[in-house]
């Protein structure tokens, strides 16, 4: 296999993993479904081969969840308990690393974050139906950025690694879908890039810790 055939296949790995991650978050493919790999391939036209990778990746978003001689299925949404001790986690994650990469902000750095925040604005206002979907994606990169601060890969890839940034979906899955403003979300963020601009670590991570701890479920 040439490097070309090889990159186009990933590509389009990369592409059915969205495209499935998305199903189940938007409810398509309800929780405890059995995830048909012939019948994703017939649907989007492909082989079977990149749908199995696809759906192996999906595993550790804990979107799906994999049975022996039977298959793949779509994962039950989290419990209140499991959700609490990921916002728990996440929490301490991330003020912990964050605080570690603080004084590294630079001006690219704010940019990137205005931007990306500008963009969850633009979603949050409007009426489109992958609106939650399209919103997490943009809220994951932007954490993702506060967490590339630490200026270490081990550290940015861990938080990946760990779901973190994967449960952020799983979060949609989970609450109501008015679960809390997004407008809300995004002013916080906006709160945010103005304490790590002016160097206010103090009011930084107070307005960081309520805004991963005001999505907590009800049990």
């Amino acid at each position: 296999m040439n490097k070309t055939k090889k990159i186009e296949e990933l590509s389009l790995v990369d592409r059915l993993v969205g495209l499935l991650r998305d199903a189940i978050i938007n409810g398509e493919i309800e929780p405890g479904a059995h995830i048909g790999i012939k019948n994703i391939s017939d649907a989007y036209g492909v082989s079977m081969i990149p749908v199995r990778e696809a759906l192996a990746r999906l595993l550790a978003s804990r979107l799906v969840r994999v049975e022996n001689n039977r298959g793949y299925f779509v994962a039950d949404r989290p419990t209140p308990d499991k959700f609490r001790q990921f916002i728990e986690a996440r929490e301490l994650f991330e003020c912990s690393v964050i605080g570690m990469g603080f004084d590294n902000a630079t001006p690219s750095d704010i940019k990137k974050l205005r931007g990306l925040n500008e963009k969850m604005g633009k979603v949050a206002a409007s009426q489109r139906k992958d609106r939650m979907v399209k919103w997490s994606a943009l809220n994951v990169e932007f954490h993702q950025v506060l967490v590339g601060l630490a200026r270490n890969s081990y550290l940015s890839n861990q938080y990946a690694d760990l779901s973190f940034g994967n449960m952020h979906f799983q979060l949609v899955r989970s609450l109501p879908k008015e679960f809390t403003s997004l407008e809300q979300l995004v002013g916080e963020h906006d709160q945010m890039i103005e304490a790590l601009e002016a160097g206010d670590r103090d009011r930084f991570f107070a307005v960081l810790s309520a805004h991963i701890r005001n999505i907590m479920i009800e049990e």
